[in-house]
């Protein structure tokens, strides 16, 4: 929960969540690529601003000394102020969404939804841009997808799908559903397992009965994958 709550109080979110692309430059200025595949992690970048009171953020304190950059600790967008990352733009309400599962036929760069609500073939199940959690990874929706006739849709992705869909799952996408137990905790929302590697230190400021807990860098969190 700890770093949930630097995150509630983050000035600024940095996002990096790009290919592994490396490019050369040759002498007559001709430019190449080559892409070494990843699992294309998601990384965070959070500037705590400098004013939280020590007296009532010691259980704050504990909580990252005992994470540090060790354990995986559970980001969660919609609960800190910071819906707007991952809010969903489709046409589906909060109980539609989760009445949808996502299907064993889910591969590659392409997640596969059913249980669809009955709603207008031309409504959007998403947009693009949209995030998509199966189990414990997220991804983000790279077209538009309608809702259509059928029984399903399938949703193209900005990266494979990082662990096989056994049996189907119910549906998280932006800030609406339910995730599967993460660290024995289950979240509302788009949810992302990360670790620290970057973890600063802290200097008390005094003030008059208190101190500010005033931080020497950023909490750059990784995605934790696993699989």
């Amino acid at each position: 929960m700890s770093l949930n709550q630097i995150l509630a109080i983050t000035e600024s979110v940095g996002i990096n969540d790009q290919r592994f692309v490396g490019q050369v430059l040759s002498r007559n200025q001709r430019i190449s690529t080559s892409e070494i595949l990843t699992v294309v992690p998601f990384q965070f970048t959070l500037s705590p601003m400098k004013y939280l009171y020590y007296s009532q953020n010691r259980d704050v304190l504990a909580n990252l000394r005992y994470f540090d950059k060790a354990l995986t600790q559970y980001l969660n967008f919609g609960a800190t102020g910071w819906v707007n990352y991952i809010a969903y733009q489709g046409n589906m309400n909060a109980g539609q969404i989760a009445a949808c599962q996502w299907q064993t036929s889910s591969a590659n760069k392409t997640l596969v939804l059913g249980s669809l609500p009955s709603i207008s073939s031309s409504s959007y199940i998403v947009r693009a841009g949209d995030f998509c959690q199966v189990g414990l990874y997220s991804y983000i929706a790279t077209a538009d997808v309608q809702r259509g006739g059928g029984t399903t849709v399938n949703i193209p992705v900005h990266r494979n799908l990082l662990q096989a869909v056994a049996s189907p799952v119910n549906a998280v996408i932006g800030q609406y559903g339910t995730t599967v137990s993460m660290g024995g905790s289950s979240y509302t929302g788009v949810t992302f397992p990360v670790i620290l590697r970057e973890y600063p230190t802290y200097t008390l400021m005094p003030i008059t009965d208190d101190s500010f807990i005033a931080w020497d860098g950023n909490f750059v969190a990784f995605e934790a994958v696993t699989t």
